[in-house]
């Protein structure tokens, strides 16, 4: 059977109280004596229940990440990076990662942000994909619930935040194309301009060519979304065009992927008719043929980032209402679409 910390104090010779004391730092024990208790721990192969210290100390060690159904990366195995890197931090500080996922078609889709606060399973969250719907909002920061967006907070949103700098990876994008001699650039948006990263996305693009080559056409930028044949049609549109694009940069290897195949279908090859780049760096860009130049979010480092600074949040090492943003960079890689 496993050890109690009865058998601990029995072992070390000290009442239950010292062992607790010694073990959470709650009172003093004399040096002496704390080192018969971890021996004896050692001894023993103790490990503490971590559901009873939860009552006496009002922590579970979990912290939560909360994914919203639509979040980017759900269909391409980025998310799996962002919880690698959660897993890493945590591990450093003792806690553990719990998942929440939206319920699909639920009435109130936020309604799983705030299950994990009210049953208390988690002494803090991460959210991933999520619109900052005003009341979730407002009960988390009344009762001062940490939290980390894993995005762009909006700027009436005063939480911490960590995000990929999506507009410096769409500016990336289009000076990389520039420099291969292209001007005639399309841009495909993610999804719809409501998600934060599609707005910054379409505003590097927009920037880059204004810096480049005086400015943007409207008729070179299509609405992608998170439909599976997301590319086909705007590919066409953009094919169709008298002055067409030479470069399409999408806003999701997966409909950079589209964007490839309804090419080919249309009669161009690509790289030597059309280039095009796409982005999240995901598996979609490295096995496609040709594989895609995509634009890489440090997602690794962003959940390793973010579960620090929630950690942070919780054990007080920051302050609640002093928020940081961490704006993290892109990475571009060149492979054969371009």
């Amino acid at each position: 059977m496993a050890a109690t910390i009865k058998d601990v104090a029995k072992e070390a010779g000290v009442a239950v109280c010292t062992v607790s004391f010694a073990m959470n730092g709650s009172a003093h024990v004399a040096e002496e004596t704390k080192k018969r208790i971890f021996e004896a721990i050692e001894r023993l192969n103790y490990r503490p229940n971590q559901s009873a210290r939860g009552l006496v100390t009002k922590r579970t060690n979990n912290i939560g990440l909360a994914v919203s159904e639509t979040a980017d990366g759900l269909e391409n195995g980025i998310l799996l990076d962002v919880i690698k890197g959660l897993g890493q931090a945590a591990g450093k500080f003792n806690y553990d990662v719990m998942l929440s996922f939206q319920k699909p078609h639920a009435a109130k889709p936020n309604d799983h942000l705030l299950d994990v606060y009210r049953k208390q399973s988690a002494d803090g969250l991460i959210m991933m994909g999520t619109k900052m719907g005003e009341t979730p909002y407002k009960e988390l920061v009344s009762k001062r619930f940490p939290f980390v967006l894993l995005g762009r907070p909006s700027s009436d949103c005063l939480c911490h935040s960590v995000n990929a700098d999506n507009e410096q990876g769409a500016y990336l994008a289009v000076e990389h194309l520039a420099s291969k001699g292209h001007r005639r650039i399309a841009f495909i948006t993610p999804c719809s301009l409501e998600v934060d990263a599609a707005q910054d996305r379409l505003t590097g693009y927009r920037k880059a060519m204004s810096d480049f080559f005086g400015g943007a056409e409207d008729q070179l930028i299509a609405y992608g979304s998170f439909a599976s044949d997301s590319g086909y049609a705007e590919t066409e549109r953009l094919l169709s065009l008298k002055d067409r694009p030479t470069a399409i940069i999408a806003g999701r290897d997966a409909i950079a992927s589209r964007v490839i195949e309804k090419a080919m279908d249309l009669g161009y090859h690509v790289p030597d008719d059309l280039a095009v780049v796409g982005f999240d760096n995901s598996v979609v860009s490295q096995v496609a043929r040709p594989s895609i130049t995509s634009i890489e979010l440090p997602m690794l480092e962003m959940g390793y980032r973010a579960a620090n600074l929630l950690i942070q949040l919780i054990e007080g090492g920051i302050s609640y209402d002093n928020t940081q943003r961490i704006v993290l960079p892109c990475i571009l890689h060149a492979r054969e679409s371009v």
